[in-house]
């Protein structure tokens, strides 16, 4: 069976990078009927986030990720310690007595020498005995991994491929430490074999922790899974993808408005190449499902460059699922994302009062004009609450326009729409513009001029979406209600 886990520590937010991995990970194990495994990797507790496990779940259930099962090692710590004394049993790790400070000393030595420094510790070849007359005596310790001298470590990547590592350059990494807490190369190890995972999905940062992880499995004579790493996420400008130039949280991205289905395409595409044919002249395909992505998503189509997270392309996928939803589910996307926030409460309470019809009409008016769900705050809102007050000598299109001949306009625009039924639903672009041009005309003015008039004292805005559709949608009373505001 394959099972495949995403392992977030709780230092932070989940990075986008990390819900790839998911992303990566769920889908191979679902496409075999495997597991998905979440493990909450908290044993770095200096750097403890309060809140941030909590979100991590939050996260891949808001992205469509349920797991099958769930650990946390900080509630395995007896296990991990039972596996490191089980290495120095059999002479893979050994307990060390080197403080902090003596570490330092030795580093500076070979910084002065030219040299790198790659650390062995004076107790490694300490007999069990003595050392745990240390223990017994109340000396602090950790344990770590005992490396043969000189000993090449082969280890074939599916994405990256063939790398040999030789021990000679390799710290004798820290697998528990004093704390109890085990390292990440110890509890990493140890949890994969215990829970089964087969197939494992990580950043190429990891690598040079590879002949690290191979020797352990080799020492307690586990298979190890198969480890694929992934190339980090570059900024357009070449860097490392930074908070500095926009979000980088899988939680910040919705909150700025995005669809998680937007984002999961956009993240399918960001090192994986479908194995699609296409005819002659057809367009490459951009739009999966994440139900189609698991369908077709197959380890060899994986690629080893470094993707470039282009934040454009990514607003274009968010504007074409948004342009995608039906009207009722464009309320809910909308109301669900609106509803957590306090900035819109007020916003949130006027929508309430006027009930899910209403929305659905407003927000497929701007379905086609908006890029994020958070765009909607704005160009709604005059639907719900009006401003007025407009200074027409102030805007370019209605400068030339007297007070009088606003006014005077806007009686004759009065009587036009009290001529029709509330919902004005028999007024037509037709008879609209007709009565706007046969007015210019008559008053030898401008046509443009007197609609922008209009479309100011409806909608408070230069731009808004067709004209005639926000009247309709507004309503009769209130359309004269606005309109004689500026009588």
């Amino acid at each position: 069976m394959v099972v495949t886990r995403i392992a977030p520590s709780p230092t932070g937010s989940l990075h986008i990078g990390g819900l790839k991995m998911a992303l990566y990970d769920y889908a191979l194990a679902k496409k075999n009927n495997g597991k998905f495994i979440l493990r909450i990797e908290d044993t770095d507790r200096n750097r403890f986030a309060e809140g941030a496990e909590a979100e991590a779940i939050a996260m891949l259930y808001a992205y469509g990720f349920p797991y099958d099962e769930v650990y946390k090692q900080s509630e395995r710590l007896s296990l991990y310690k039972e596996y490191a004394e089980k290495l120095i049993e059999k002479g893979f790790a050994y307990y060390c007595f080197s403080t902090k400070e003596e570490i330092e000393v030795m580093r500076q030595k070979a910084q002065a020498e030219h040299k790198t420094f790659i650390f062995r510790s004076p107790y490694r070849d300490l007999p069990i005995e003595e050392a745990c007359k240390k223990i017994e005596n109340g000396q602090e310790y950790v344990i770590r991994q005992k490396l043969q001298e000189n000993q090449v470590v082969e280890f074939t990547d599916p994405v990256q491929g063939l790398m040999q590592f030789n021990t000679n350059d390799i710290d004798e990494t820290v697998l528990l430490k004093s704390d109890g807490f085990p390292t990440y190369h110890l509890a990493v190890v140890v949890d994969d074999h215990l829970m089964g995972v087969t197939h494992v999905f990580r950043g190429v940062e990891w690598l040079p922790s590879v002949p690290k992880h191979v020797l352990l499995y080799e020492a307690f004579d586990w298979e190890m899974p198969v480890i694929s790493h992934l190339s980090v996420i570059l900024d357009p400008d070449g860097g490392k993808l930074s908070k500095r130039k926009g979000s980088v949280s899988a939680k910040d991205f919705l909150d700025e408005g995005y669809l998680p289905e937007a984002v999961l395409n956009f993240l399918m595409l960001l090192g994986w190449s479908p194995a699609i044919k296409y005819g002659f002249g057809e367009k490459e395909r951009e739009i999966f499902s994440l139900a189609e992505f698991i369908e077709l998503f197959d380890m060899t189509d994986v690629n080893k460059a470094s993707p470039v997270f282009n934040r454009e392309k990514l607003i274009w996928f968010n504007q074409k699922y948004i342009q995608a939803l039906s009207g009722p589910e464009l309320v809910k996307r909308f109301t669900d994302w609106l509803t957590p926030g306090e900035e819109y409460k007020g916003l949130l309470e006027l929508i309430n009062s006027r009930g899910d019809d209403y929305l659905e009409k407003v927000l497929l008016l701007e379905q086609t004009r908006v890029k994020l769900l958070s765009d909607f705050t704005e160009t709604i809102e005059f639907f719900y609450k009006f401003k007025g007050g407009t200074d027409f000598l102030a805007i370019k299109q209605t400068k030339n326009l007297t007070t009088e001949q606003i006014k005077g306009f806007f009686k004759e625009s009065i009587l036009l729409f009290e001529k029709y039924p509330d919902t004005l639903k028999d007024l037509n672009r037709e008879s609209l513009e007709m009565f706007v041009r046969e007015y210019a005309e008559k008053n030898e003015l401008k046509a443009g001029s007197l609609f922008m008039a209009l479309r100011l004292a409806t909608t408070d805005s230069a731009f808004s979406p067709p004209l005639l559709e926000v009247i309709r949608i507004l309503g009769k009373q209130e359309i004269i209600k606005r309109i004689a505001s500026y009588l």
